[in-house]
């Protein structure tokens, strides 16, 4: 009886060696089998033969390497069309609109200090141009090109020229400064009776402003 559990055993034992022996012969010539597939889908020698018998049967071989190529492509087209195209910001002017107040002026000029003082009084956010600076001087003659205007400073509310001091005074008179420095969103979504409200540029066309005179530029 031990005799016979001891064959069983042993024949048992020998069953499971060989079948993992046969199961590891099947891994290796799996791996065996792919490496040949991958090194002839690559090998240039065997892409020339493949190429040359396919063109006498009339047909087309593509190699691997070729249909990864095409593959990649066509996802990089693919991905090129369905990406947005850069929206390209065309700035015209020097009103720009993303900006509440813009005031391009002379440090050394009364008008350009009183229109300052108005926005801060109002604490409105600016952007101020010193055009007697260097690298400003040529935006002088630029800009009175662009706005009839002849005199500094060159006041604009979200991008749009209104004039100069004695013009930015009057929008704040008549309480339209505020809407004034809306944002097109923001104007949009007013109501009605301030949407019908309408900013009129006033540019001063003097030759010389006034050093002194109030309010006249």
């Amino acid at each position: 009886m031990a005799e016979t559990d001891g064959n069983e055993k042993w024949s048992k034992q020998a069953a499971d060696k060989l079948m993992a022996a046969l199961n590891r012969a099947d891994e290796i010539g799996g791996e065996v089998r792919d490496y040949l597939q991958e090194k002839m889908a690559t090998d240039p020698r065997y892409v020339k033969a493949r190429k040359a018998v396919a063109k006498l049967l009339g047909r087309e071989f593509e190699s691997h390497d070729e249909i990864q190529s095409k593959a990649q492509a066509k996802a990089a087209k693919v991905a090129a069309v369905a990406a947005p195209s850069p929206v390209k910001k065309e700035q015209k002017g020097f009103g720009d609109p993303t900006i509440k107040a813009q005031i391009f002026g002379k440090k050394s000029c009364p008008w350009s200090g009183r229109a300052i003082t108005l926005l801060e009084r109002n604490k409105v956010d600016y952007d101020w141009v010193d055009l007697e600076e260097p690298e400003h001087e040529d935006k002088l003659t630029k800009l009175s090109l662009e706005t009839r205007q002849n005199t500094v400073p060159y006041v604009y509310l979200r991008g749009q020229f209104i004039g100069g001091f004695n013009a930015l005074s009057e929008v704040d008179r008549l309480g339209q400064l505020e809407v004034a420095l809306m944002s097109a969103e923001e104007k949009a979504a007013a109501p009605a009776h301030v949407k019908l409200v309408e900013i009129v540029a006033r540019p001063n066309t003097d030759e010389v402003a006034p050093a002194d005179a109030d309010p006249a530029e």
